[in-house]
């Protein structure tokens, strides 16, 4: 999904665009078809907002098959963040919650700036001198005297981003966290 924006630009970047499209067709059929929208729609529904964005080619990542490729992908990242910070493994019966944004969320202000306000500068994954902060950057914050709770924000190029909650058990997710629940 992160490959979609910003347009890839040289031979090499396209190509690989086409192999990622014809994977994710195979291994979700109807995928391309249920990302089609109505363009002029979204326009009229952003109405002068729309001058903010960089780019008019909208995608429908809100239909059934988009939603569970992105939110088993969700899950399994809010787990691992999770136990990158607090080194301890999400027990059976934990929960994740999920917030998805698109990147027009982020350019019309549709993001929840308070929570945003809680993580600190983006991580990346490094390999010696090779890092991808250009295509994925995260942060996370933790409940460091429980290890009960960790949340996450992380990006994708600028397409995409999520905001993720793991709590250990569902009476420990605060009032007001709104987001897909799903159980470990």
């Amino acid at each position: 999904m992160s490959r979609f924006y910003p347009d890839p630009t040289t031979r090499i970047q396209r190509a690989e665009f086409k192999k990622l499209m014809r994977a994710a067709e195979q291994h979700n059929p109807g995928f391309h078809a249920e990302m089609n929208t109505d363009q002029l729609g979204h326009l009229q529904r952003l109405g002068n907002q729309a001058a903010l964005l960089p780019s008019w080619n909208f995608l429908n990542v809100g239909g059934p098959i988009c939603t569970k490729s992105i939110s088993a992908f969700a899950v399994k990242l809010g787990l691992a963040l999770h136990y990158e910070i607090t080194r301890c493994i999400a027990p059976k019966g934990a929960v994740v919650v999920v917030a998805r944004f698109s990147n027009v969320d982020a350019f019309t202000g549709d993001m929840p700036k308070d929570a945003l306000g809680l993580f600190g500068e983006g991580q990346t994954l490094e390999m010696g001198k090779f890092r991808v902060a250009d295509q994925f950057e995260y942060s996370s914050v933790y409940a460091g005297d429980t290890m009960n709770m960790s949340a996450h924000f992380a990006t994708f190029r600028m397409s995409m981003a999520l905001l993720l909650l793991v709590c250990h058990t569902e009476a420990d997710i605060p009032d007001g966290v709104h987001g897909d629940r799903f159980y470990v």
